[in-house]
């Protein structure tokens, strides 16, 4: 019986590893996180100061996001950068690991381990937001 419970534990790994934000880019955390991860609809944006930060949509909270600039997928980078012409907000849903407890007033660390469903709103260019459609899953399986 026992056997039955490590193959089925093992086989929910392989299936939740296979998730659309689990397949999608090379996010790279390096170091552990305090809590779970968990997917959260965001904006990510550039700026003076800490280099990257997400907005949590729907909260007043911002996170500092520490992965470094070769830890994020190719596809982002130019969105990211403050002196690329096509410097934007990234909107979408975000794989986020917290690195630090909550210290109120104060914006917690935290690396991105994926992300899925991205959309870009220019800021430098005009013209509306678009979608990279390589973060989107198939027709056949959005719900």
């Amino acid at each position: 019986m026992s056997g039955a419970v490590g193959f089925a534990i093992v086989l929910g790994l392989l299936v939740a590893g296979a998730t659309p934000a689990a397949q999608y880019g090379s996010w790279v955390c390096a170091r552990s996180p305090v809590e779970p991860c968990a997917t959260r609809h965001g904006r990510l944006s550039s700026q003076n100061g800490i280099p990257l930060r997400l907005w949590l949509v729907g909260a007043r909270r911002v996170v500092a996001i520490s992965n470094d600039v070769d830890q994020r997928p190719a596809i982002v980078r130019k969105y990211l950068s403050m002196t690329s012409e096509d410097h934007s907000y990234v909107f979408g849903d975000f794989t986020v690991c917290l690195l630090e407890p909550d210290r109120p007033g104060h914006a917690r660390r935290a690396c991105l381990a994926g992300a899925t469903k991205l959309v870009v709103q220019p800021l430098r260019r005009p013209g509306p937001a678009f979608r990279l459609l390589s973060t989107w899953p198939a027709p056949d399986q959005r719900r």
